[in-house]
C-alpha cells in the first residue's frame, strides 16, 4: 500500500493542527488534528480492507488467438477482470506484451473497473519478430480508493506462452533427382506388410528384395525364390538429428539450409505424434550437442521437441576457423588413400618419400571424421538407444565424408536411416546467375545422394527450394534438345535420374517409411 500526495497532505494537516495546539495551548485543535488523524487512519484500514478482499474474489484472464503464429504475424491478446458482486476499489489494468513483442496499431492495452462494476475486458493486437516461445506477463493492477487516498500496485493472472515460429520457407522440395516424394513423411501403418516378428504370408522374390528374408523352405517346394513378410510393428521409435551449424545458415532470410531442414523434422514430429509414436530428437551445433532429447512418446516430449526445433538458428563456427561458408576439403577416405599410395610406391622422389608413410595409413581419417560434430553425435547417442530405431538426419552435403561415416554409423544392426541431405548449389546466392555450371554441381550431388540410398537399409532425399529445383530441370531439358545430344545424356554426362531405382519401381520415388518394401 503507498499513499498519495492527499494522504501525505491530510497528514501534515493533523500534524500542523497537533503544533498549533501544543503552541497556542489550544485543545480545540489538539482534538481537530486527532479527528483527522483518525480519520486517515479509519480510511487507511478501510483501504487494506478492500484491497484484500478485491485481490480474493478478483477473477483475472489473458488469452491469445491465435497461439502460434509466424514470426511478424499478429496476434490478439483478451484481458478480462470480473468481481462478482462488483469492486469494491478501482481498478485500472495494463495489458502487457512479451519481451519481444510489438503493438499492432498503438493498441490501447488498458482497461477500467470502476467501483461496484463487476466485469471489463480489452483486446489488443501483438507481433513478435522473434521466433521461439514468449510468456505473455501478468497484467498490471493499479488499485485505488474513491478519495484518492491510498493506491497499489500488484501483478495477477495468467502467463500464456505464444509460440512464434520462423517463417515457412515456400515450395519446398523433397525428393530424388528432381522427382517430388508422393507422401508425408514419417507415415506407416498398423499392421501393414514389412519387418516384424509376426508371419503373415510368402511372395515371390522381386529385385531389391533383402537375401536374409528369402524363405528357403518356401523356395525349395516351389522350386524359385520367395520371401517370407511380417506385420509390420504398430509402433516405431523414430529419432531425428538436425545439423544447426554455421553452414546451415547459407541462404537468404527465411530460405536458409535450416529453413528447410526444420520444415522436413517439423513433419517428422507431427507423424510421430499423430501416431503416439516415441521420438527423440538431437541438435548439433559446431561445438557439439546442442538439443538431447531421448525418445518418448508422451506429449511432453512432442512439446518440447516443437519449441527446440522453433529455437534453432545456425550456431557460430568456433574461432579461427574461418568463414563459416568458405568451401572445405573433405577428409580423406581410406579407399582414396589407397589409390594414391599404390601411385607414389614406385616414386623415388623426395616428395612421393614425404607423403607414402602418411598414406599407408587410415588412422588420420578416423581422427578427423571422429572430430566432426555430426559424426560425434551420431556414434555417441545413437549407439546408446536400444530396440529397433528409424534414425532421421537432416544436413548439407558440405562435409559429404562425414555425412557418409555418420550414416553408416546410424544404420548400426538392423535399423533403417533416412538421410535429407540440401545440396548448397541450391541455395547459394550466385550459383544459380551460371545454370550450366550450377547443373553440373547438382550433378556431383544426385551422384553422392544415389551413393547414400545404395547403402542397405538407408534412404536419401534432396531438400531444397522448389523454384531453384525447377530451374536445373529446365537447363536439364535444354541440354537434351541441344543438337547432337540424346535424351538420356547431357553433354556426355549423365543426367539427375541415373539408371533404375533399387526397389524395381517405375523410377519415382518412395516416401520414407517401413513400408515401402525394402
Amino acid at each position: 500500500m503507498h499513499a498519495t500526495r492527499r494522504a501525505w497532505a491530510v497528514a501534515a494537516t493533523a500534524l500542523v493542527l497537533a503544533a498549533l495546539a501544543v503552541a497556542f495551548e489550544r485543545p480545540l485543535l489538539l482534538f481537530a488534528g486527532a479527528t483527522v488523524g483518525a480519520w486517515l487512519l479509519a480510511h487507511q484500514y478501510l483501504f487494506t480492507h478492500r484491497a484484500a478482499t478485491l485481490d480474493e474474489r478478483l477473477t483475472v484472464e489473458q488469452s491469445l488467438a491465435p497461439e502460434r503464429v509466424a514470426t511478424d504475424d499478429p496476434t490478439t491478446i483478451t484481458l478480462s477482470l470480473s468481481v462478482p458482486d462488483g469492486s469494491p476499489l478501482d481498478v485500472n489494468a495494463r495489458g502487457r506484451r512479451p519481451v519481444a513483442g510489438r503493438a499492432v496499431d498503438d493498441a490501447d492495452t488498458t482497461l477500467e473497473l470502476g467501483r461496484g462494476q463487476t466485469d471489463a475486458s480489452t483486446t489488443f493486437g501483438v507481433t513478435v519478430p522473434v521466433a521461439g516461445a514468449h510468456a505473455v506477463p501478468q497484467p498490471t493492477l493499479h488499485l485505488a480508493d474513491g478519495r484518492g487516498l491510498f493506491h497499489e500496485t500488484i501483478e495477477r493472472g495468467p502467463t500464456p506462452r505464444l509460440t512464434v515460429e520462423p517463417r515457412a520457407p515456400r515450395n519446398v522440395h523433397v525428393g530424388a533427382g528432381g522427382d517430388s516424394a508422393a507422401a508425408a513423411y514419417g507415415e506407416h501403418d498398423a499392421g501393414r506388410i514389412g519387418s516384424g516378428l509376426e508371419p503373415a504370408e510368402v511372395r515371390k522374390y522381386i529385385a531389391g528384395d533383402e537375401a536374409k528374408r528369402i524363405d528357403w523352405k518356401a523356395t525349395a517346394r516351389l522350386n524359385e525364390p520367395h520371401v517370407r513378410e511380417f506385420e509390420a510393428e504398430t509402433d516405431r521409435t523414430t529419432v531425428l538429428l538436425i545439423d544447426q551449424r554455421a553452414a546451415t545458415g547459407l541462404g537468404r532470410d527465411g530460405q536458409r539450409v535450416l529453413d528447410y531442414l526444420r520444415e522436413v523434422a517439423i513433419a517428422y514430429l507431427e507423424s510421430a505424434r499423430e501416431l503416439d509414436d516415441p521420438l527423440g530428437c538431437y541438435a548439433v551445433g559446431d561445438e557439439g550437442i546442442t538439443v538431447s532429447e531421448p525418445p518418448n512418446a508422451d506429449i511432453d516430449t512432442y512439446t518440447t521437441i516443437r519449441e527446440a526445433l522453433t529455437d534453432l538458428e545456425p550456431t557460430e563456427a568456433p574461432s579461427g576457423h574461418g568463414r563459416a561458408d568458405r568451401p572445405r576439403k573433405e577428409a580423406r577416405t581410406p579407399a582414396t588413400a589407397r589409390r594414391d599410395a599404390v601411385r607414389l610406391a614406385d616414386e623415388e622422389t623426395p616428395f612421393a618419400s614425404t607423403l607414402r608413410p602418411f598414406l599407408e595409413t587410415a588412422d588420420p581419417y578416423v581422427e578427423r571424421v571422429d572430430a566432426n560434430p555430426l559424426f560425434a553425435a551420431t556414434r555417441s547417442r545413437l549407439t546408446r538407444l536400444r530396440g529397433s530405431t528409424w534414425t532421421v538426419i537432416l544436413t548439407d552435403d558440405r562435409d559429404r565424408a562425414e555425412l557418409r561415416e555418420a550414416v553408416k554409423v546410424a544404420r548400426r544392426g538392423d535399423d533403417h536411416v533416412v538421410v535429407f541431405v540440401a545440396p548448397r548449389v541450391l541455395y547459394e546466392p550466385d550459383a544459380m546467375s551460371d545454370l550450366e555450371a550450377a547443373y553440373d554441381r547438382y550433378l556431383d550431388f544426385e551422384e553422392f545422394r544415389r551413393s547414400l540410398a545404395a547403402l542397405d537399409r538407408v534412404e536419401a532425399f534432396e531438400v531444397a527450394p522448389g523454384d531453384r529445383i525447377g530451374a536445373l530441370l529446365a537447363q536439364q531439358q535444354r541440354r537434351r534438345q541441344a543438337p547432337g545430344e540424346s535424351a538420356g545424356t547431357s553433354g556426355g554426362e549423365p543426367t539427375a535420374k541415373m539408371g533404375p531405382p533399387r526397389d524395381g519401381s517405375d523410377g519415382g520415388p518412395t516416401a520414407p517409411g517401413p513400408g515401402d518394401g525394402r
